[in-house]
């Protein structure tokens, strides 16, 4: 492959990038991140700072590995888990890890649109996802807490997406109902697993920012941090599985690059095969590139034609015509960068033509008295030449 058809490759493959980029929206970014520090609509960021002041006494720890992973939980018997994300795809690993960091009697609260089967199935609970969420119209849309632990007596609001994911099947030995949606389905309940609790709700907009800091809603996260024990030994804010799944979700991402990027055998195969094809044409157009010969610049004949032309008036020692010119100039560029069409007699010339230009009134002053002056006189001597440049020069710098 020669330099010009790697070069039309590349152009081809940016422009490919290019359509399946979503076009820059003027609106607010209405993505669901549920970060810890996303300030944006759908960050977190609101519901974290309440959990840090409701646990003045704890620091809030980052989990930023998968569960399996956490190896430091094998201690704890009284910590709480925080997990509020799009889509909670947990492995059979990290669903047994979580099952046995509760039952050790901790606890666990999960906010999430799309929980993983693989965790509920073993709780013997499910949830559904009607299909036509995003063709829902925006409306108020509303949630509430169960009567026995509603303190406020009254639904929690907003204007958006109404909530419609529900939990069709809950485990009635063990599960306690705890929050319903508008349309009257189960969307919170509390599973006893051994000696701790897991908290499940499947809709984490209503833990977002937009949601908690509408009307009196962040009663609604207080509400829930009074169920939670007053006392944990460690707080733990999960941040691997919000942004794991919120990057590779293509409604989220906004891209359709995103159902590329979800595999990573796939992804890491085409970052390769890109990395692979600009060091091409990077190395193939070096070690071909021709010698590029020496061109001689143009020559600036605008200087050549102003000095013939100066020398013109000068030989003729015409110092009258030189200062007209040199006047004619000086008036054309004030007129057409500060927009000033007032006679230069007039009394006031010179004090606007200092304000407008921010040039001392002294220098404006003289330098307008030097032009009336030459303008009145029938012949102008080099003095009079020499100090009207003289003041030109000084107002343009």
């Amino acid at each position: 492959m020669g330099k010009k058809y790697s070069h039309i490759v590349l152009i081809l493959l940016i422009l490919f990038a290019q359509a399946c980029s979503k076009k820059k929206s003027v609106l607010s970014d209405l993505r669901e991140s549920y970060s810890y520090s996303d300030t944006r609509p759908f960050g977190t960021s609101v519901a974290y700072d309440i959990v840090k002041h409701a646990y003045p006494s704890n620091n809030v720890m980052l989990s930023k590995k998968e569960i399996g992973d956490n190896y430091n939980w094998t201690s704890d018997t009284a910590s709480l888990y925080f997990n509020i994300s799009r889509n909670f795809f947990a492995n059979d690993r990290d669903a047994e890890a979580l099952l046995e960091f509760v039952y050790k009697g901790n606890t666990a609260f999960i906010a999430s649109s799309n929980i993983d089967s693989a965790l509920l199935n073993k709780l013997y609970c499910k949830l559904a996802m009607p299909n036509d969420y995003f063709m829902q119209a925006y409306d108020s849309t509303s949630t509430k807490y169960v009567d026995a632990v509603n303190q406020y007596e009254e639904n929690y609001s907003y204007f958006y997406y109404p909530f419609v994911n529900y939990f069709t099947e809950v485990n009635g030995s063990y599960a306690r109902i705890v929050g319903y949606n508008g349309g009257g389905n189960i969307n919170m309940f509390v599973f006893m697993w051994g000696k701790g609790r897991f908290y499940f709700h499947c809709e984490p907009r209503a833990f977002s920012n937009y949601f908690l800091l509408t009307k009196n809603n962040y009663l609604y996260m207080q509400q829930l941090i009074q169920m939670l024990p007053d006392t944990a030994q460690n707080l733990y804010w999960d941040t691997y599985y919000g942004r794991k799944n919120y990057s590779s979700n293509a409604e989220s991402s906004g891209s359709t690059w995103s159902v590329l990027f979800k595999y990573p055998p796939l992804k890491y195969a085409f970052l390769i095969c890109l990395a692979l094809l600009l060091f091409f044409i990077f190395f193939n157009s070096k070690r071909k590139q021709r010698i590029v010969p020496i061109i001689k610049p143009t020559e600036n004949t605008s200087i050549a034609f102003a000095e013939a032309i100066a020398g013109l008036y000068l030989s003729k020692k015409d110092n009258k015509v030189v200062a007209e010119k040199m006047i004619t100039y000086f008036n054309e560029h004030v007129r057409t960068k500060y927009f000033l069409n007032m006679h230069i007699n007039d009394s006031s010339y010179a004090d606007i033509l200092s304000r407008k230009s921010g040039v001392a009134i002294d220098t404006t002053k003289q330098l307008t008295d030097a032009i009336v002056n030459i303008n009145a006189s029938e012949k102008v001597s080099d003095e009079k030449l020499l100090l009207l440049n003289g003041l030109i020069e000084k107002f343009f710098k």
